[in-house]
């Protein structure tokens, strides 16, 4: 602690020594090395004595320091301490002066107010302007970064800041007091409270020439420069018919919309028209909402001083507006005003709206009128309190419009114009386009009680001028073309061709034109015989025949070139055109063989009877340590779209199956003998192969695996010497529920056989390696469910016998 208030003792004669100047060059001590905020308030005072001591100013003595080696940092919190310690002085506050005995600006404690949340009700909410002081998008909230204007009064604890440079230097930092001056050193008090801020720079700048010279004449040399430092808050009361009535701390440059804001706006009995600004008990401005929401005027947004109190008054008239407005809600109406200036405040009528009239319900204390308010009165009728205002929207009803559509090159809507006929309606519609059938037309046109009348014509003498329609109102013309009274003319071909489908149909096309269109064979085609279908012509249908089409069949080659009598032929509308398949082709098939064979691996079918010992033939034949017995085969089966639609929509109404389960592409095992197969190749096991078959020779198996209901499921070594039931023994045997009789066992080729009773007991099945054998369970009882059925049983048997006997007697 020593060494720190040496240090900080140096540094205050460093900023003394600094005013002598000599001095100040004879002293060592490093200024950079000290802290500022370390010195006392006698170290403090020791410098301004210096400095007041030798005549020389704080911008003075901070030059000569920064010269000492002062860094910019040291010379702002000396500044800001020399500043501090004349404030103290000027308020006579000894070192110890408590925070809470500053101004309201110079307290830590004081903050501004912040908007509370508050749960607005649903009619508050459509009164017009209430969104405007509660809407995320657009805040009144106060700002204190702006900057003073002129206009702003000054009040007890606002800083003014003058400052003297040219001939003269000096600098104030000055608060008004609560007798409202401000003391200017060596000159005295200046009642500056009350003032705007120019009036009041004005008459500082006029008292300090009393004691600067400089400042006065023509050609002054000192100069003076007033601003505002620190302003004090003010606080001001919201009452009346507000959100969050209240007290607020604002800014000292905030207004009524800002305290405003901070309240909620008025509530739903507030009004947005009538609201006083009370100061010192009087009515100094009364503020219209609706002035600057709709007009954006501010003028009479005043800026608030302390203890101020705005008076939010219930609402007087309220109207509400409803229908095609802009605006629709609840708006207020000061006595006096005019249906107009509602529809000024609404923002004027929407683009649907009905401008003629409005409808006008009016409450009359008892009981309700209407008002039908034409567009010339709404100059005229004054609102009353409680009026409800509904603009309509325009009816769907064209006074002028005719249409026309089909055949022509511009259908669409058109102006009628008086004595318009229906040729002038073609004209303008750039006329008939080449397909128009001219033989009839349709005017649908609406009757008087909006009834409909169909009204015929021919299109050819309306052209030609033999005849003519006057148009009427809301007339609807049609003409159609040839091609929209005609089933549409196509042709088909199916088969062996790249795309087969419909086409259009077209005059004096030809089969090999269709073929072409389709593109071309595919490789499979049969190209000698192409097959024509062709319906019966109308003549043909007058009568009940049995027959039902034409053939036709021509040869062609791959060229599309046909013989005489082929290309001759000419394809009708609702021609089918058959490409059948070459009789010869087959897809190419493959079938795959895996594990103990000498090459395995994928092969190609080569025959359509090609067997199961030819492919093993092929893949080298087996392997020494080929398990012939296991060998199995699994075949691939694709359903047809119809098989697999047929499956699926079983499946969705059997509950007891699974629609998802249901695949198209399956694989099921087929149960093969091939050591059979292997010695008499082409016998009845030797199958044939299909494509995706897989066949399967695996190793020679070594488990004998026991499953189901027995104690210990788990696979055994095989051995000639134990049968089924022995393998379940060392399994742990029968469980309880165990279905003995029903034992079988799955062989490695995939084939099954089951356990025989006879008169000397069970048979099992042989076992063989890599086999499993199974134990079903048998399914769970419910005892209770048979004890009911039992005496239901027992008691209608016992009703039975007593009837019987009293039938008897």
């Amino acid at each position: 602690m020593i060494r720190l208030f040496r240090k900080t003792l140096l540094l205050g004669l460093v900023f003394a020594f600094a005013t002598i100047g000599a001095e100040a060059q004879n002293t060592n001590i490093n200024p950079a090395t000290v802290n500022v905020n370390a010195l006392s308030d006698k170290q403090i005072e020791k410098i301004i004595s210096e400095m007041e001591k030798n005549g020389m100013s704080l911008e003075e003595a901070m030059a000569l320091a920064r010269a000492r080696g002062a860094s910019q940092m040291q010379i702002d919190q000396m500044t800001q301490r020399i500043r501090d310690y004349k404030m103290k002085n000027q308020f006579g506050e000894s070192e110890e002066m408590q925070e809470s005995e500053l101004p309201a600006d110079l307290s830590a404690g004081d903050e501004l107010s912040e908007k509370n949340e508050f749960e607005a009700t649903e009619k508050n909410k459509k009164i017009f302007g209430f969104h405007f002081f509660n809407s995320e998008n657009l805040s009144f909230a106060p700002n204190v970064d702006v900057p003073v204007s002129d206009s702003y009064a000054l009040g007890i604890g606002d800083e003014v800041n003058i400052a003297v440079y040219g001939a003269s230097q000096q600098s104030y930092m000055l608060v008004v007091q609560k007798n409202g001056a401000i003391i200017i050193p060596d000159l005295g008090p200046v009642n500056v409270y009350g003032m705007s801020f120019a009036k009041a720079s004005e008459k500082i700048k006029s008292r300090l020439i009393s004691i600067y010279n400089g400042m006065q004449g023509n050609q002054p040399n000192t100069f003076a420069d007033v601003s505002l430092g620190a302003l004090k808050g003010v606080k001001v009361n919201v009452i009346g018919e507000v959100n969050l009535p209240g007290t607020y701390a604002l800014p000292a440059t905030a207004s009524v919309f800002n305290a405003l804001y901070l309240a909620g706006g008025p509530n739903e009995n507030g009004s947005f028209r009538v609201i006083d600004l009370i100061r010192d008990g009087k009515i100094i401005n009364s503020v219209d909402v609706y002035e600057y929401l709709i007009d954006g005027k501010t003028q009479n947004n005043v800026q608030l001083s302390d203890q101020d109190v705005i008076m939010v008054r219930p609402y007087v008239n309220r109207i509400k507006v409803a229908g095609e407005f802009k605006r629709t809600g609840l708006f207020e109406a000061k006595d006096g005003e005019l249906v107009a200036d509602i529809l000024r405040y609404a923002g004027g009528f929407t683009d649907k709206a009905y401008t003629h009239a409005l409808d006008l319900y009016r409450n009359n204390s008892r009981t309700l009128s209407f008002v039908d308010v034409t567009a010339d009165q709404y100059k005229e009728i004054e609102l009353m309190n409680g009026d409800s205002i509904k603009a309509g929207a325009i009816t769907e009803r064209f006074e002028n419009r005719i249409s026309i559509s089909g055949a022509v090159y511009r259908p669409g809507d058109y102006q009628l114009l008086e004595g318009m006929k229906l040729s002038e309606l073609i004209a303008k519609a750039e006329g008939l386009k080449e397909e128009a059938f001219m033989e009839r037309g349709v005017i649908t046109r609406k009757q008087k009680d909006l009834s409909l009348e169909a009204i015929s014509f021919s299109p050819r003498e309306v052209l030609n001028g033999k005849a003519d329609v006057l148009l009427q109102r809301e007339d609807r013309i049609q003409i159609s073309s040839i091609f929209d009274l005609r089933e549409a003319r196509t042709v088909e071909i199916v088969g062996e061709v790249q795309f087969p489908g419909t086409y259009a149909w077209a005059e004096n096309m030809k089969i090999a034109d269709l073929i072409f269109q389709a593109g071309g064979f595919l490789e499979n085609a049969e190209v000698s015989s192409v097959e024509v279908s062709r319906v019966l012509d109308y003549n043909e249908t007058q009568e009940l025949t049995k027959s039902l089409l034409h053939t036709y069949q021509y040869g062609l080659d791959r060229n599309l070139k046909l013989d005489a009598e082929g290309e001759a032929f000419v394809l009708n509308a609702f021609d089918k055109v058959y490409i059948r398949r070459a009789p010869g082709y087959r897809p190419q098939g493959t079938a795959s063989v895996q594990g103990e064979v000498k090459y395995a691996g994928e092969y190609g079918i080569t025959r359509k009877d090609e067997k199961i010992s030819d492919v093993i033939r092929r893949a080298g034949g087996l392997t020494p340590e080929a398990y012939v017995k296991g060998a199995s085969l699994r075949r691939r089966i694709e359903l047809s779209d119809a098989e697999y639609q047929a499956k699926l929509a079983i499946a969705m109404q059997d509950t007891t199956m699974n629609a998802k389960a249901v695949e198209k592409v399956q694989y099921q095992i087929v149960g093969i003998d091939l050591p059979k197969i292997m010695k008499k190749p082409g016998c009845v096991e030797d199958l044939q192969i299909l494509d995706g078959d897989q066949l399967m020779v695996p190793s020679k198996l070594q488990t004998v695996m026991v499953s189901g209901s027995v104690l210990n499921p788990v696979a055994h070594t095989f051995t000639d010497k134990k049968k089924a039931k022995d393998y379940i023994m060392s399994s742990g045997g029968f469980a309880q529920r165990a279905k003995k009789g029903k034992v079988y066992v799955l062989y490695a080729n995939g084939t099954t056989a089951a356990t025989k009773g006879g008169l000397f007991g069970r048979r099992f099945p042989r076992v063989e390696p890599g086999c499993e054998i199974i134990v079903p369970e048998k399914p769970e009882v419910d005892k209770a469910a048979n004890a009911s059925k039992w005496l239901a049983f027992t008691s209608t048997l016992a009703s039975l016998i007593t009837a019987i006997a009293v039938a008897t007697r």
